[in-house]
């Protein structure tokens, strides 16, 4: 019955509207994927993660955009997933506070030896408090008319839905944001520009370098909303071992690039270097503007932390193959239960 609602509201969302996030949380996809795409809420079935953010930019620069973003993903059932975050937001006199519950439902199309295809749907909802300090904006009182001089807070919500076909390492997937209109009370003046929706496509896939334990988890991402702005990324992420199998090394090279000029326009690139320890994740991010504008105020940089808890008594420094991972799931629910399911191959 719960699966049967939520498939239809899924395909019901994904019909009558093309949900309320933030470029400052979707922007993180390559760390946490259902932060853009719902469906890709607990896509690791057999593990359990927890992923902090930490976001500063413009050093030097008081109330400088600051976010902080913790995001949880787990298994809910068989083919069921959950995915919840929250984050706090601040950029000048803006507040922002927010959770997001994300589920998605997966469905089995094949599976046997030669590995798995499923296609995956996801639903999410969104609460946010946002707040807004204008008891220092003296001088433009009476000359911008949505600033009144006082403090103001409001209440919105949203939804956002997704779906995603897995083929063993490799997916491809779409999410819909912005389903629902502006319902903040706070945004509801004329003067406040209208909430753009937004459409986001990715594919990716992982595999490993022959002979070597090494690997590489290529990630292309396009992103179109109703106010004409597109963007194309190109990731690609990469996890070395190290000479003790519990620490390995992983690194992150992104390129964001506009895609709404004749030619295009390059937005930015980051690198990210970090380390694994027995699934303990730490990592630091360097985001270069790559436009004029954003040369004026530096760079910013980000803070990731994380932790997964996988079935057995251990857990790799190194990511699993499909094939592992269905060995550990049988394993762990057979009668006959082993310790020690992730072994390095």
């Amino acid at each position: 019955m719960i699966r049967k609602l939520i498939l239809s509201l899924t395909f019901l969302l994904l019909f009558t509207g093309l949900f309320g996030q933030k470029y400052f949380v979707t922007n993180q996809y390559v760390y946490d994927l259902f932060l853009m795409n719902p469906s890709a809420a607990g896509f690791n079935r057999s593990c359990v993660s927890i992923n902090g953010f930490y976001q500063r930019q413009w050093f030097g620069f008081d109330s400088a955009p600051t976010t902080q973003l913790l995001a949880v993903q787990m298994p809910a059932g068989k083919n069921v997933g959950s995915g919840t975050y929250l984050y706090n937001d601040l950029n000048g006199y803006n507040k922002k506070f927010s959770v997001m519950q994300a589920f998605s439902v997966e469905i089995k199309l094949r599976e046997n030896r030669r590995g798995n295809t499923s296609l995956v749907f996801g639903l999410a909802a969104l609460l946010e408090q946002a707040t807004i300090d204008q008891s220092e904006f003296i001088g433009a009182i009476g000359i911008d008319p949505a600033i009144n001089g006082a403090s103001e807070s409001g209440f919105g919500y949203n939804a956002n839905t997704g779906l995603m076909l897995r083929i063993n390492q490799h997916h491809i997937g779409g999410a819909v944001t912005n389903i629902l209109p502006q319902n903040n009370p706070m945004y509801d003046s004329e003067w406040e520009p209208d909430l753009s929706r937004d459409i986001h496509l990715h594919a990716g896939t992982v595999f490993k370098y022959p002979g070597r334990d090494v690997w590489f988890e290529p990630l292309v991402y396009y992103r179109q909303n109703s106010m004409e702005d597109s963007r194309l990324d190109v990731n690609m992420k990469m996890d070395v071992p190290t000479f003790n199998e519990d620490f390995s090394l992983w690194g992150i090279i992104a390129y964001r690039r506009a895609l709404d000029h004749e030619f295009g326009m390059s937005l930015g690139a980051a690198t990210t270097i970090g380390i694994n320890y027995r699934g303990l994740n730490v990592g630091l991010e360097h985001q270069l503007g790559l436009t004029s504008a954003q040369g004026q105020f530096g760079s910013a940089f980000m803070l990731v932390a994380g932790y997964n808890f996988c079935y057995g008594n251990r857990t790799r420094s190194l990511p699993c193959s499909e094939r592992d991972q269905m060995l550990n799931l049988e394993l762990d629910q057979s009668p006959r239960k082993k310790r020690g399911l992730f072994r390095r191959r």
